[in-house]
């Protein structure tokens, strides 16, 4: 398994908190490093982005030593890492890409600037297999907000599907209402994935462990939607067996392991 993301200091999210869902799924994690973060459990303080060549010569070095079977993207930062995995995404050099936009920060504030974030959608969104953005960021890609409402969410669902991926998962944990509902939509049919939204801060580096997963079991040979299901169960029991941490003073991290 392939992961092209940033580094969290708070051990949280990004590549940490893929690497620890790789192995608690029984598969072994490489990486490519796009941005080295300072920040905890309620602050982004700095961060210094890997140059593209950098970027472009980690994933080469992992793919000419291993048979990576699948990729997941997360946080890629800069414009010029966007059009670098985006070029080899198309030469076929990234398979099963699993893309997660993350678009917004832990306050919903947006990441990118305006053209970043169209290259993303332009460049990046129609070479992916699976995409798991949360509303937030699928009205970004889409150019719009996204309220609560799940007509319009599976609206936006399926606008997204239009765009190239074989299948979208809107995630549900942001927004407001007693359930958290992940908006699935593969071949043709759309999924509601509910649970009941556990009273928590610790959900810090929840959507890396959902795309994540989703990648991993691509790679152990799942079907979309099994791997869709899967992901949902994983990040539902990782948010709950972590409720209880106080790990910082803002929003602590989820527990992948034991899993």
């Amino acid at each position: 398994m392939l992961t092209i993301s940033g580094s969290d200091s708070a051990g949280g999210a990004g590549l940490q908190a893929d690497l620890r869902t790789f192995a608690a799924c029984g598969v072994h994690g490489v990486c490519a490093l796009t941005v080295v973060s300072a920040q905890n459990t309620y602050e982004f303080k700095s961060a210094l982005a890997m140059p593209p060549e950098i970027v472009l010569a980690q994933i080469e070095a992992v793919l000419a030593d291993f048979s990576v079977r699948a990729t997941k993207t997360g946080f890629l930062y800069t414009e010029l890492n966007v059009r670098a995995i985006a070029t080899l995404a198309g030469e076929g050099k990234l398979p099963l890409l699993v893309m997660d936009p993350v678009l917004v920060n832990m306050h919903g504030d947006g990441l990118y600037e305006a053209k970043t974030e169209m290259l993303i959608s332009e460049l990046l969104l129609p070479k992916a297999k699976v995409i798991t953005p949360n509303h937030l960021e699928a009205g970004r890609l889409l150019g719009r907000v996204l309220g609560d409402d799940l007509t319009a969410i599976e609206e936006a669902a399926y606008e997204l599907i239009d765009a190239g991926p074989e299948a979208v998962v809107i995630t549900g944990g942001r927004r407001s209402g007693t359930a958290a509902v992940d908006v699935a939509v593969c071949a043709g049919k759309t999924t509601m994935l509910e649970r009941p939204k556990i009273k928590t801060t610790n959900v810090r580096g929840s959507g890396d462990t959902l795309s994540a997963v989703v990648a991993a079991e691509l790679a152990k040979g799942s079907s979309v939607l099994d791997a869709i299901f899967l992901a949902h169960e994983f990040t539902t029991h990782a948010i709950s067996r972590g409720a209880e941490w106080e790990l910082g003073f803002g929003q602590g991290p989820i527990s992948q392991m034991r899993w």
